[in-house]
């Protein structure tokens, strides 16, 4: 793919992004994401287009609503930027192929529930339930239903089986129903084959950065933690690096023997 094409599909995604900033917005309040357009959170006051423009609006405007002069959280131009540039290192991995659609849809909806996660602690059913219907339509199309269907199967089950174990050891919950339904959707797009990495990949990193999070913060052990973002970032890399990571393993343990 030209680097005209790549920069091209990376302004569209921090376009996307703006919508995205939406939907993170919108989403948790049970607010449509069409109606009303877009307006100062603050003030109410509709927000023209040349004050839309991603990144660069919020730039001109110094971070703040040309209206009330409330600051505009930093939320809004950091979202468009990294959907921006995951737009276009999604398309220059994988050029313009069957697999560069639904590797768009799913980090799309991966950072939008990344970001509901850790503002709010919800992952909304909104989301998961039309990514499980949107991934297995993508596997379906691509070949691949068979493992899509066992990954949602198993990617939910093995999370409620994990909660229900430790309920029962504990008397306490110990993670949302969000979480379940997040990893049956990772398991829609990518198959049962890139569950045990993400759940290994997610536990450990989530656990390491939770204890130094908790430690700082000075919380109590049972202090909620948004896990989200750590399945998302697992299932990231999975479905970029998946192949290389199996490739890896193979080769280290064929060494190992």
């Amino acid at each position: 793919m030209g680097i005209e094409l790549v920069i091209l599909i990376g302004i569209v995604g921090a376009i996307v992004g703006s919508f995205a900033n939406v939907c993170v917005h919108r989403i948790p309040r049970g607010e449509s994401i069409a109606f009303p357009g877009s307006h100062c959170p603050h003030c109410n006051h509709a927000i023209a287009i040349y004050d839309n423009i991603p990144l660069l609006s919020w730039l001109i405007l110094k971070g703040k609503c040309r209206h009330c002069s409330h600051a505009i959280a930093w939320r809004y131009p950091v979202m468009e930027l990294v959907m921006g540039l995951s737009s276009a290192a999604l398309a220059s991995h994988y050029g313009l192929t069957p697999e560069l659609l639904p590797a768009l849809s799913l980090f799309f909806l991966l950072w939008v529930l990344s970001v509901i996660d850790l503002e709010t602690y919800l992952l909304p059913n909104v989301l998961t339930y039309q990514g499980i219907v949107i991934g297995f339509l993508f596997s379906y199309w691509l070949g691949d239903w068979q493992s899509s269907l066992i990954g949602i199967i198993a990617g939910y089950s093995l999370f409620w089986l994990v909660a229900r174990l430790f309920l029962m050891v504990t008397g306490r919950e110990g993670m949302g129903y969000g979480d379940f339904k997040l990893l049956a959707m990772l398991g829609a797009f990518m198959g049962w084959q890139a569950l045990p990495f993400i759940v290994l990949a997610s536990s450990v990193v989530g656990t390491v950065v939770g204890l130094i999070f908790l430690v700082l913060a000075k919380r109590g052990l049972r202090a909620e933690i948004p896990f989200g973002p750590y399945l998302a970032m697992a299932g990231m890399i999975w479905f970029v690096w998946g192949d290389s990571i199996l490739g890896w393993y193979v080769r280290f343990g064929g060494l190992s023997a």
